[in-house]
């Protein structure tokens, strides 16, 4: 299970490029092993083929003398086997007779016994025996039977053990840099295929970027065949998305539509002889304001002039200027900082709904102070809007999204303000959190969808 750790967090690139180093390695060192075996077995070939030329020499020049001694009718001395303790030895025998090469220096070999083999037995082909040491050294050796003039014999040709190693073991020292090189040529070229393999997951990646930041409304056709039903998916559920928000506009547009007209006869209804102090026509005309507000938008939609890039710090400047207005009796100072470039991809009068509502509160409920900050947050804008309020308690908090609820019936409003706010919030991805400020009263956090710069 820890073996897979490495495969877990990396991104695709790095898995590529990790199990691109564990094949290339793999693959560098068995095909070095398998050369090196190859480069062995040509060695000992030559080696096989040099000591079997000499087996036959002796088989063809063997006799049986006047004397019924064996002896040779040339000498096979001829180099390698003059030079004595070069491991290079030639010896016939028959259990009372031997002759043997001048390296032998007038030694014996003892020879190992063969193993049994029919194919040699029968043919009388040379065959190798087991390793021996000769004066310390290890000895390669070949052994075969001859039948010179009715006699038996015995022939062993021996070669040192380093003239099989050595050969292979120099080819390893050039193989190993050679094979390093080949290694780290396909490690580059790896990591150049991944590179240009990656490019088009990053295009996407931008191209998705540009649509959350409003200067892309779909995805753009790509070339790569298998990104192109990624392409399609996204592009589908944008357009859902967008058909989603013209609906869910229009649902609004519908409900206001409805309302209209009992608020207007509402209106009509009310005089100073039913209403003398107007608070009912009041809130008459504030229920009319919102009505208008979604027809106007909801007609602004279906002409398809919907914003999705709107800055923040113009909005909230607005919604102050009118607030402080509002409750100039209530003597509230004001602190925002925020960056005036930042925006969100979020339409102005949903901007103004979202945090008019909020700064709304705010100014109801705060003593002295209220704080307005905004930050980024990877792909996010969170706003946060605090008050020096009594705040609301942790479990009421759920309650004050509800539609038409009023934790406090002292406060004037109507309790649709943080419904409003939250369900706007929702239909572009993102959320509002309510909890205790550090002054003790509420403190707003909002996250919508940030918008890049069209530079990006």
């Amino acid at each position: 299970m820890n073996s897979l750790g490495l495969f877990k967090r990396p991104s695709i690139s790095k898995r590529l490029v990790v199990f691109s180093l564990v094949f290339v390695t793999a693959t560098v060192i068995f095909a070095s092993v398998i050369l090196y075996l190859i480069a062995a077995g040509v060695v000992r070939e030559q080696i096989d083929q040099r000591l079997d030329t000499q087996i036959e020499g002796l088989r063809g020049n063997l006799f049986v003398d006047a004397d019924g001694k064996l002896a040779l009718r040339t000498s096979l001395d001829g180099p390698p086997f003059d030079r004595t303790g070069a491991g290079w030895y030639w010896q016939v025998s028959n259990g009372q007779m031997r002759i043997a090469s001048r390296s032998l220096a007038g030694q014996t070999i003892d020879s190992p016994p063969r193993p049994l083999d029919w194919r040699h037995i029968l043919s009388g082909a040379p065959q190798p025996t087991d390793q021996m040491r000769f004066q310390g050294e290890e000895l390669y050796l070949r052994v075969a039977s001859a039948d010179i003039d009715g006699k038996t014999v015995e022939i062993s040709v021996t070669a040192p053990r380093s003239a099989l190693t050595a050969p292979a073991r120099r080819a390893l020292l050039w193989l190993i840099p050679v094979m390093t090189l080949l290694g780290t040529v396909l490690v580059a070229g790896t990591l150049l295929q991944v590179r240009f393999g990656i490019r088009p997951l990053r295009q996407l990646t931008s191209s998705i970027s540009d649509i959350t930041a409003g200067n892309l409304q779909r995805l753009p056709e790509i070339d790569v065949e298998e990104l192109k039903p990624v392409t399609q998916e996204i592009n589908r559920l944008v357009d859902q998305n967008l058909k989603r928000l013209a609906d869910t506009r229009l649902h609004f547009a519908n409900l206001a539509h409805g309302l209209k007209t009992p608020v207007t006869s509402l209106s009509l209804a009310l005089h100073p002889g039913n209403d003398p102090d107007g608070e009912m026509r009041n809130l008459v005309d504030r229920i009319d304001r919102r009505i208008r507000h979604h027809l106007a938008r909801a007609r602004k939609t279906a002409a398809g002039g919907t914003g999705l890039r709107t800055a923040i710090k113009p909005r909230i400047d607005d919604l102050l200027l009118v607030m402080t207005r509002i409750y100039s009796d209530r003597g509230i100072a004001v602190h925002c900082d925020m960056d005036p470039e930042i925006s969100v991809s979020c339409a102005e009068e949903d901007v103004d709904e979202i945090l008019g509502n909020l700064i709304d509160n705010a100014f109801k409920w705060a003593t002295g102070l209220i704080t307005i900050s905004a930050r980024t947050e990877g792909s996010t804008l969170a706003i946060v809007v605090e008050d020096d309020g009594p705040g609301i308690a942790p479990a009421t908090i759920s309650d004050a999204f509800l539609p038409g609820k009023r934790l406090d019936e002292t406060v004037p409003g109507d309790g649709f303000g943080l419904a409003i706010a939250g369900e706007l919030t929702q239909l572009y991805g993102g959320s509002i959190h309510l909890s205790k400020a550090a002054s003790g009263g509420l403190r707003c956090l909002v996250s919508l969808p940030r918008a890049l710069p069209p530079s990006i």
